[in-house]
């Protein structure tokens, strides 16, 4: 499955762009953008399609949950939605008033996407405790339960696709994008065992599971939420981010060592300081100039602005 996966967002991004390779943390921003609005399009149109047929079929049926799932999927269409307007609104470029730019846009996104999840399992959550205690009839249909399997095998692989993407152009809001559609998929395959158990007369197996499809989204939303928070108030990069700046570093050969690593992170743009420590023999312009060379280095290597402050090797001993 991850093997399929990726051929065809290769195929599809070399249809596209004719481009389908990308470093994680050194990404040209316009074709990030392109990448962004591709699955937010694709996420649109494909969820517009699949929320009109479970609604249909959840009216002719009086099945809660897959009305439940259909309003889901649509919901889908405004984070996609969201998505093309943080990728579009973060990638202003910086201003007087925003001098590191406007890439913590994305990290906005990402959390109204989170909050909408919520908001709808919430809801449905609701609605599911009141159709259990009116134990309400449900009709059962072997052509919906076909279709609702299908629906998610085909849900499963925009998460994947959109989990791929996100992964490839470093965004939280097409990982976001990606949980959506997982979640989405998931519920499918229950609102499917929920039919299939209502053609036996079993109704209130619909609401039991319309309940455990809003826990589903709640708890998605919540953990979306709070990683999107945790970004906006600043928080440590992980340790492959920090390996790729030390690598890049140690290829100066005068650098004895690096340390004091400080990231600031606005999304696509980043800043990074840090302290070298160098032989005392340099004079204070060769120092400049190895910092220079350490700078440029990194720069080639992330997309981000480097500040690198030389320190003597005798700084350490004496510290």
């Amino acid at each position: 499955m991850k093997r399929f996966i990726l051929k065809t967002v290769d195929y599809i991004l070399f249809i596209f762009f004719k481009e389908n390779k990308l470093s994680r943390n050194n990404i040209d921003p316009e074709l990030r953008k392109k990448y962004a609005y591709l699955e937010a399009w694709l996420s649109i149109i494909c969820n517009l399609a699949l929320s009109a047929i479970m609604f249909l079929f959840g009216l002719a049926l009086n099945s809660i949950a897959l009305l439940a799932n259909a309003v889901h999927t649509a919901s889908d269409v405004l984070s996609s939605f969201i998505v093309l307007l943080g990728f579009k609104f973060s990638s202003l470029p910086a201003d007087e008033k925003h001098p590191y730019g406007h890439g913590r846009i994305e990290f906005l996104a990402t959390l109204i996407i989170a909050v909408l999840l919520v908001i709808v399992g919430i809801e449905f959550g609701i609605n599911s405790y009141h159709r259990y205690l009116a134990n309400s009839m449900v009709q059962g249909s072997y052509l919906v339960v076909i279709i609702m399997i299908f629906s998610s095998l085909f849900k499963e692989w925009m998460a994947e696709f959109s989990a791929e993407l996100g992964r490839r152009v470093n965004s939280s809001a097409l990982i976001a994008d990606a949980w959506h559609h997982k979640t989405d998929g998931i519920a499918m395959i229950l609102v499917a065992i929920s039919i299939l158990s209502s053609k036996y007369g079993y109704y209130r197996v619909d609401a039991v599971f319309g309940v455990g499809i809003s826990m589903l989204i709640v708890y998605t939303g919540i953990n979306l939420l709070w990683g999107s928070i945790s970004r906006l108030i600043g928080e440590a990069p992980d340790e492959d981010f920090l390996k790729e700046i030390k690598n890049s570093v140690h290829l100066i050969p005068d650098v004895v060592t690096v340390h004091k690593i400080k990231i600031h992170d606005y999304g696509l743009y980043k800043e990074v300081t840090l302290h070298i420590l160098l032989r005392d023999t340099f004079t204070l312009v060769e120092a400049h100039d190895i910092s220079e060379k350490v700078e440029r280095e990194i720069e080639s290597k992330i997309h981000c602005k480097a500040i690198v402050h030389a320190e003597p090797l005798s700084d350490l001993s004496h510290s």
